[in-house]
Formats: C-alpha cells, structure tokens, sequence
C-alpha cells in the first residue's frame, strides 16, 4: 500500500497549474496524495521518474511496482546500502550515489549520532546542512546539478519527487529560473519551512507563485 507522511505532501508543485497548500491546512496530504494518484494512471508504463532523496527506496518501489523507470538519488551510506541491495539487478533503478542541487560541486555530509549506533530511521535526518544533526562530517558528497541533469536526458521526467532536507527551494528556485519545469510532468516536494524563517520565505514565495 502506497502511504507518505504528512509533511511530504505539505508542499506539491503542479507546475501548470501552480496551486498552493497551507502547511496547516490538514487536507493538504489527501488532495495531494490523491492529484499524484490520478497522474500516476494516466502515465505509460516505462516512464522516468526521479526520486531525489531515495533513502532506502520505499518511493522507488512505489514506482517501480507501478511499470515506471526511476533514477533514485541517494548521498547517505548507510541509506545506499539498503537501496542498493533492494534494487540489485533491477534494471528499472538506476542508483546516483549523489545528492541534488543547484549547482554541480562537493560538499561535507552529515548524519545523526544515532545513525552510526544502528538507527537506519535515522537516515531520513542526514543532510548537507548540520541544522539537525550533531558532530562532525561522516565524508563528501558529490552534488548534481539537477537542472543540468534533467536536461541531459533522453526523456522527459514524468514525475519529480523532492525530500533533500532543506535544500529544495534552491532547487526549485533553479528549476523554475531555467524554465525546466516544463521537462518535468509532476513534482511532489517535501518541504522544511521549520528549518529557519528565510527557508520559510523563500518557499512561501514559491508557492505562491
């Protein structure tokens, strides 16, 4: 069964539409949920998706179950390790040991202190940004430029799924400067207002564009 928390549907971007949803409205993950749903019926089987904050892939599966080809972006190690495993030999999944930016670079990666004591839930807080975790660096990460990737590809990316932890609206921000949504049929993101006030306003600004 199919299933997302709330807060990853707080935010979602149909791009012709541009439709905004209150983080406190509480129907916001219902009507959501419900618009990736009917899209999701409409598309052939074999279509792109990317999956941009893969974790340990229960998205990808989703879409891999439903006949659709993903690219599933993961930085965290211990997250890949699971992905990969899951997915070994599936020719469906193409696994980038990388995350998703603005720009193309390096930058140090962080976990929390849990994740080394065995907790892969923990996982889902690793980040470029030490907002939410403690210590130092578990290493580099290589940094995509996703705009530039997307338009790398043979084929046009029928669904976009964000949860890159705080990060998105530099994405979405690129997305939008470089007139790429129009490559791109759907796009879910999770969003972290919570974060800090100018996250909050620069994703504010988004959705209400």
């Amino acid at each position: 069964m199919f299933s997302f928390s709330d807060s990853f549907f707080e935010m979602w971007l149909r791009w012709h539409t541009y439709r905004k949803f209150k983080p406190n409205n509480r129907h916001s993950y219902k009507r959501a949920s419900f618009k990736l749903r009917k899209f999701m019926r409409r598309l052939p089987p074999n279509s792109l998706i990317i999956d941009a904050g893969a974790n340990v892939g229960d998205v990808t599966a989703y879409f891999v179950d439903q006949g659709m080809r993903v690219i599933a972006f993961e930085p965290d190690p211990t997250a890949l390790a699971i992905l990969r495993e899951r997915f070994s030999g599936n020719d469906m999944v193409t696994i980038e040991n990388k995350a998703v930016g603005a720009k193309a670079g390096l930058a140090p990666f962080f976990q929390t202190a849990a994740v080394s004591k065995g907790n892969i839930h923990q996982t889902t807080w690793s980040s470029l940004d030490r907002r939410d975790v403690h210590g130092e660096p578990v290493g580099n990460v290589e940094i995509v430029d996703l705009v530039a990737y997307i338009n790398a590809l043979p084929q046009k990316v029928s669904v976009l799924k964000l949860d890159i932890e705080g990060t998105e609206a530099e994405v979405l921000e690129a997305i939008l400067d470089a007139e790429a949504e129009k490559e791109i049929g759907l796009i879910v993101a999770e969003t972290h207002e919570r974060f800090s006030p100018e996250l909050a306003m620069r994703i504010g600004l988004l959705s209400a564009v």
